[in-house]
């Protein structure tokens, strides 16, 4: 018989492997390879930092020194935050573990036990990491009293990181007690994309005002209260000067500390409550019927798409996204991204004097659309890579789907997506008082990157969504920084130059359309064009064929 110490360290390591389970082909030893990737990526930011700044001291002025000490309780903040989002439905365990543990030997308790400690262990993995090396390179490069700076800079973000991932686990847990484990599925990927925008906002805060720390957290401190980064920056200015810290940090120190006790206390009440609707739900089943869906929406897709193979993926798609939370959290973290820089460019902050007040950017508003596109339809084209149960993929080639149908279905089903997200642009630029002359440009400007951003990120999509075998570190990094730090920022700005260009001359904007339809016709020749049976069934052969029994 196994002893129970045994039983509780395999149940423990259990839930720390479905931290870090992948969709993508299981391989030896690549939970470790994920856990060290993932470390790498939150610790390096903090090493950079920290020797960038060892030019600045010690000649570097207070409120400098003070941008600086923001900069890591805003990171531990961030981080933790956008680790707790991503991992959100695995914070409490799901509907395969129940299922799947609860037959077994297993006591409910221990199942809890283990589930919160493998959650401790998680949470300080990553707390630890992104923290460890700005807590000892900043004090040493500051030449400061280097064991007080120590003591403060690691008391700050450490509890600053907390807080972050206790509040999103605190807001996960009313959740379910308040909403039920159903409806809190339903709403989950809305929480989680504006809390990713929330995150990304506080970054672009930082990075466009970073500079004005002094007007910022200068009396009356106003709406800065409600920042919960500035909260553990007064108290890293308490624990570190004293009474010789700036005025605004005696206040904002008692905020960290009762904001911390307060969310653990939430915790703690409603993490056990949680597990049991979870686990209740998990046994006896949802009681609400699956909604069907609207007739009004078949009716399209049917006109849509004439081939009934592309209609079939066209309902696979919307299904598959439906019911697996890592596609939507895919998508949350992409649209989260888009609105809160689409956001950042529309509102910025005004300081006159003491006072801090939100105004509208034209310019920013021009940006909106090229921003909000591209990245939902790059969210969407990074979900679609993604495998989803690859043994079932022999359903495709029994059917007699060819691999052209299915990724014409895919095209469709983003550029729809686009299109509904282009509507919802217009409305809140006619909201913000803009003329029919400017919505027009627009409403042709949306089109047309709809229609070239999924042309573009789908050029040589030859695969059945959500069932191409993808093995782990093919991700070519040096492309993904040169798309989105070289391409992406001048493509934003040229699609803003060229908007302001049209709106004075709306004759281009027939220009745009006849020479978008030629890259759209030459694209779609491309794409439709013969394709060799080896090539449609790349990614199909061996053990996926074979459901994995070979």
């Amino acid at each position: 018989m196994i002893e129970r110490h045994s039983v509780g360290r395999v149940l423990v390591d259990h839930f720390f492997r479905r931290f870090f389970d992948s969709d993508t082909i299981q391989i030896d030893g690549e939970t470790l390879t994920t856990v060290v990737r993932a470390v790498s990526v939150v610790a390096v930011p903090g090493l950079m930092v920290s020797f960038f700044l060892q030019n600045q001291y010690p000649r570097r002025p207070l409120w400098g020194a003070i941008q600086d000490q923001y900069f890591f309780v805003l990171f531990s903040f961030v981080v933790m935050g956008a680790v707790a989002i991503f991992e959100w439905e695995m914070l409490f365990p799901d509907r395969l573990d129940f299922l799947i543990l609860s037959p077994l030997s297993v006591k409910p308790l221990h199942m809890l036990a283990a589930k919160i400690a493998a959650l401790i262990g998680f949470l300080s993995l990553f707390l630890v990491s992104s923290n460890f090396f700005g807590t000892v390179i900043l004090p040493a490069v500051s030449k400061g009293h280097f064991y007080r700076q120590v003591y403060a800079h690691g008391i700050s973000v450490l509890l600053a990181g907390l807080f972050a991932s206790l509040f999103f686990l605190a807001l996960g847990g009313v959740l379910l007690c308040v909403l039920g484990a159903a409806r809190f599925h339903a709403i989950s990927p809305l929480i989680q994309m504006f809390s990713v925008t929330a995150l990304a906002l506080l970054l672009l805060h930082y990075a466009k005002f970073g500079d004005s720390m002094q007007a910022l957290l200068s009396e009356p401190l106003g709406m800065t209260r409600c920042v919960p980064p500035f909260w553990f920056l007064g108290l890293y200015e308490q624990l570190l000067r004293g009474d010789a810290a700036p005025a605004f940090a005696k206040e904002m120190a008692h905020y960290a500390i009762r904001g911390t006790l307060i969310v653990a206390a939430v915790v703690l009440l409603t993490y056990p409550t949680a597990w049991a609707r979870m686990r209740r739900m998990a046994i006896e089943g949802s009681s609400q019927r699956r909604q069907q869906q609207p007739q009004w929406l078949g009716r399209l897709v049917h006109r849509l798409l004439r081939r009934p193979g592309e209609r079939a993926v066209f309902h696979f798609i919307g299904q598959t996204i439906m019911r697996n939370n890592r596609y939507q959290v895919y998508l949350a973290i992409y649209c989260g991204t888009g609105l809160a820089l689409a956001t950042a460019c529309a509102v910025t902050l005004q300081t006159s004097g003491h006072n801090v007040r939100p105004a509208l950017s034209d310019e920013g508003l021009h940006a909106m659309m090229p921003l909000l596109l591209f990245w939902v339809i790059a969210g969407l084209r990074t979900a679609f890579a993604f495998p989803f149960d690859l043994s079932a993929g022999w359903i495709f080639r029994i059917t007699g789907v060819s691999v052209s149908e299915c990724a014409a279905a895919a095209r469709r089903w983003v550029l729809l997506c686009a299109i509904g997200v282009m509507c919802g642009i217009l409305v809140a630029l006619d909201l913000a008082g803009w003329g029919l002359r400017h919505l027009l440009v627009q409403a042709v400007w949306g089109l047309c990157l709809s229609t070239l951003l999924t042309d573009g990120f789908f050029l040589f999509q030859r695969s059945v969504p959500f069932n191409q075998p993808r093995m782990p570190g093919r991700t070519s990094l040096p492309l993904m920084l040169t798309l989105y730090l070289g391409v992406f920022p001048a493509f934003i700005f040229g699609v803003i130059y060229m908007e302001r260009e049209m709106e004075k001359n709306l004759l281009k904007l027939l220009l745009l359309g006849i020479g978008v339809a030629m890259i759209h016709g030459g694209v779609s020749l491309l794409q439709n064009g013969p394709v060799e049976v080896e090539e449609e069934m790349e990614g199909y052969e061996g053990e996926f064929q074979l459901l994995g029994l070979s």
